[in-house]
């Protein structure tokens, strides 16, 4: 077995160093944790941190770059498993309530006052990534007889994120004051009820009874 080299060395740090970051985010909120604060959370020093990151706006753009491709990358594996597209629609939803749990309350608002960058790369993300696997979803799912086939799915799929944008929009959690992991699940219930067909619903009614 060849030994590391420096790159990919290199590389393994700043994935620590980002995953770490992250943590820190998700407990405290992000404009909380200063570079000194995450220093010593990180066992480094903040010259270790300045080596890898230009400034605090850099590595907040940088951590949530790592958390978009993650969650690209189980999403795609969890949309293509399941023995139907409601499983896997509904563990794709699982995925994420365990995601958004964990998240600090204030970490929406945080991003969007202070670091829109990083606000810009999650809205992205959400438009274009998961749009695209909810789309493949709902064409999935009309293929296996569970959702209707009588309107666009791209349509469907476009406008059901809009309703995403809307929901984690921080003017709206303030509004509703709930977890956005709640108003995520009702926002997927409605969704898959909305397109279901006679054979869907059956099949939902099951899952919930079992």
């Amino acid at each position: 077995m060849s030994p590391d080299t420096p790159d990919s060395t290199q590389k393994s740090r700043l994935l620590e160093l980002l995953m770490g970051c992250e943590k820190s985010f998700r407990r405290f909120g992000v404009r909380a944790v200063s570079m000194d604060d995450l220093a010593t959370q990180l066992g480094v020093s903040k010259k270790t941190l300045y080596r890898y990151f230009k400034d605090k706006a850099d590595l907040v753009l940088q951590v949530f770059n790592q958390a978009c491709s993650r969650q690209t990358e189980r999403t795609e594996v969890l949309a293509e498993g399941g023995p139907n597209a409601i499983d896997a629609v509904i563990a794709v939803m699982e995925y994420f309530q365990t995601e958004l749990r964990e998240m600090h309350p204030s970490m929406l608002f945080d991003l969007q006052k202070y670091y829109p960058e990083a606000m810009h790369r999650l809205q992205r993300h959400k438009m274009e990534t998961m749009q695209g696997y909810l789309m493949r979803n709902i064409q999935r799912g009309q293929l296996e007889g569970f959702y209707r086939k009588d309107f666009d799915a791209k349509l469907i799929s476009r406008l059901h994120m809009s309703m995403v944008q809307t929901m984690t929009d921080p003017a709206t959690l303030e509004e509703f004051g709930r977890p956005l992991s709640e108003l995520q699940m009702e926002l997927h219930t409605y969704h898959l009820r909305g397109i279901a067909t006679e054979k869907g619903l059956e099949y939902l009614r099951q899952r919930h009874t079992s």
